[in-house]
């Protein structure tokens, strides 16, 4: 129960302020429970959780799964990559921190010439609208509590509940 001074508009905006602690509370809560859901289909080995951003990716691409965790310390970038002189493409993902310099995409594997970067794209939003397309739900875990710390520093900051037991 929260008390408000006031009945009007600013009664309405100092309730929310006065509950914001207990919300951001629940919201913890229901990630923890995620997160417990997570590792106990992980220790029973049950085949129903995958994790590492390739294999989640495959597994939200034949839409399998259910919940799509996801830490929010994650920044990762997938680079689209191609040599000019002899057409090698790849991807490559890295990871980044706010204020960090531009990549340097390297030399092609083929023939030595300097690799050009083609696309930028953000791993957090790719992955989340895999996940809309395959009407997975999707969960941004805090680091502040220990299991969701574990998501990050465990499985790199992408997990995923399945639907079904696909083997990836």
């Amino acid at each position: 129960m929260f008390d408000t001074g006031y009945t009007d508009e600013s009664g309405f905006s100092e309730l929310i302020n006065a509950a914001e602690d207990t919300l951001q509370g629940i919201d913890l809560v229901k990630q923890k429970k995620d997160m417990e859901i997570f590792f106990k289909e992980l220790a029973t080995e049950s085949g129903k959780v995958s994790y590492g951003e390739d294999n989640v990716r495959t597994n939200l691409e034949i839409k399998a799964v259910d919940m799509l965790l996801l830490s929010e310390d994650l920044r990762s970038e997938r680079l689209s990559l191609k040599c000019s002189v002899c057409g090698y493409e790849s991807n490559r993902t890295r990871k980044w921190r706010p204020g960090d310099s531009v990549p340097v995409a390297g030399n092609c594997p083929e023939c030595g010439s300097e690799l050009d970067i083609t696309g930028v794209i953000d791993i957090v939003g790719e992955l989340s609208e895999l996940a809309d397309k395959g009407s997975a739900g999707v969960v941004f875990m805090s680091t502040d509590f220990y299991e969701g710390s574990q998501l990050m520093i465990s499985f790199g900051g992408v997990a995923a509940i399945l639907r079904y037991i696909t083997g990836v």
